[in-house]
């Protein structure tokens, strides 16, 4: 797979401007999406491909019914790591926040409480990680298109020949694509 990437899909950085989450918010939700989704000898993980960026996005629009919910579930991971380990979630070692994870999906956090239970978010929270790895990065996660070059997926193309169409046939693409090179039509054109 080639390694440029679309010159439509601008990398977002840490200092990218957030929709929704606060920076204390994001930082902690960035930390356990890279727990949840981590680099490794394999590619880069969530925290490279701006996953927090993509669940900003979603809670800011299509998804802004969880924004009470994360604000909650986050604010209680962060509080957790404070007593247990005396940093907020996103300061602790690698080992913490494994632990507080784990414990969240296996619903062994009792001083989380049930709104929302802590499998759940563990859920929501893993979700939107996978969906921010692997999402066309117009929706702001897929920094410099790490996901879809882990999967060799080469985007959505704009045509395949006739040769392209045959079995077996290799298909080498000297580009990836993503959404931001299919503009939607103006209005009322």
């Amino acid at each position: 797979m080639p390694e440029t990437s679309s010159p439509t899909a601008a990398p977002r950085t840490e200092a990218a401007p957030l929709a929704f989450l606060t920076r204390a918010e994001a930082a902690t939700a960035a930390a356990a999406m890279g727990r949840i989704f981590p680099d490794d000898e394999l590619g880069p993980g969530a925290i490279t491909a701006g996953a927090v960026y993509y669940l900003d996005g979603a809670l800011a629009g299509a998804e802004s019914h969880l924004q009470d919910y994360y604000r909650s579930g986050l604010r209680r991971l962060d509080a957790i790591a404070m007593s247990r380990f005396g940093a907020a979630f996103a300061h602790c070692g690698a080992g913490q926040q494994d632990e507080l994870i784990g414990a969240m999906a296996a619903d062994a956090v009792p001083e989380f409480g049930r709104a929302p239970a802590p499998p759940r978010f563990f859920d929501s929270l893993r979700n939107h990680t996978i969906e921010g790895m692997f999402s066309d990065p117009a929706h702001g996660g897929n920094r410099d298109l790490v996901g879809w070059k882990l999967l060799g997926y080469p985007g959505p193309q704009p045509s395949y020949s006739h040769a392209e169409q045959q079995l077996d046939a290799v298909i080498v693409r000297d580009r990836i694509f993503t959404a931001a090179d299919y503009p939607l039509p103006e209005a009322g054109s």
